[in-house]
């Protein structure tokens, strides 16, 4: 039976619409599932994340590499449902939660190596980002499907208007490896948007903002349309005094100033 009839068999069976406002959009292509695990480059030794299983055709073919799995599954009918899918699978630890609140689905503190790879509900993929940006221990790659926009705002250095805080956090901690077009008919119900497959992996040298700093530049970002003097002046000390050392322009828009510059206004928090 095909991805896409065990899809429709099991919503059915589970009397589950999919959810616009949960981003509910299944992987119904078994080839966009095999591409992505190829990509992460799943092993048996491997400890990997999962956000927002679903109906868990990426999480089997997980497991069945006998990789450790935790997952995190807001949804408490796809909840049951996976745990009874998976219920003989002793290398799962599956949570029902909010994953913004468990961005790495309550992954012990002690696992040092980790990857993650989901198809990401689009409702959250922003917020759920900048959450796991704050955890202390960042996996070695992440692998997602996504919206295509949202994948160009995490890397948008070669196109200054689309530079937002999150490019500049998630740019200091991983570089990008590949990214694939996803069709929409891979999707059930397929999405309005487009979406891709986008790996990146963490940074020899990871850079994480100080709470203060990230604060500090999504202040910036939010008059992006100014220019830096202007902002400088009705903004923190902080930020003038890093414009004076650093020679930020007063001409200068948010966009315009590089990702090693917003890593130097760290110093100043």
């Amino acid at each position: 039976m095909s991805l896409l009839k065990q899809t429709l068999l099991s919503l059915e069976n589970l009397e589950i619409v999919p959810s616009k406002k949960l981003g509910q959009n299944f992987l119904v292509d078994d080839n966009i599932v095999n591409k992505i695990i190829a990509i992460a480059n799943v092993r048996s030794c491997d400890t990997v994340i999962e956000v927002g299983p679903g109906l868990g055709a990426i999480s089997e073919k997980i497991l069945n590499s006998g990789a450790k799995l935790f997952a995190v599954e807001f949804d408490g009918r796809l909840f049951s449902f996976l745990k009874s899918k998976f219920v003989n699978c002793n290398n799962l630890c599956l949570m029902k939660a909010d994953a913004v609140a468990f961005p790495v689905a309550g992954l012990p503190q002690n696992v040092i190596e980790f990857k993650i790879i989901s198809n990401l509900p689009y409702s959250i993929s922003s917020a759920w980002m900048n959450t796991l940006l704050e955890c202390p221990n960042l996996p070695q790659s992440i692998s997602l499907v996504t919206q295509t926009e949202m994948a160009k705002k995490f890397f948008a250095s070669d196109r200054p208007s689309e530079i937002c805080p999150i490019s500049i956090f998630i740019q200091s901690a991983y570089d990008k490896v590949c990214m694939h077009k996803v069709a929409a008919s891979s999707f059930y119900p397929k999405p309005a948007v487009t979406s891709v497959i986008i790996s990146m992996v963490k940074k020899q040298n990871v850079f994480l903002f100080k709470p203060w700093t990230k604060q500090a530049i999504r202040r910036v970002f939010t008059k992006r349309r100014k220019q830096m003097g202007r902002i400088g002046r009705s903004e923190c000390v902080e930020l003038q005094n890093w414009s004076s050392k650093y020679k930020i322009f007063p001409n200068q828009r948010p966009e315009e100033i590089s990702i090693q510059q917003w890593q130097q206004l760290d110093e100043f928090f």
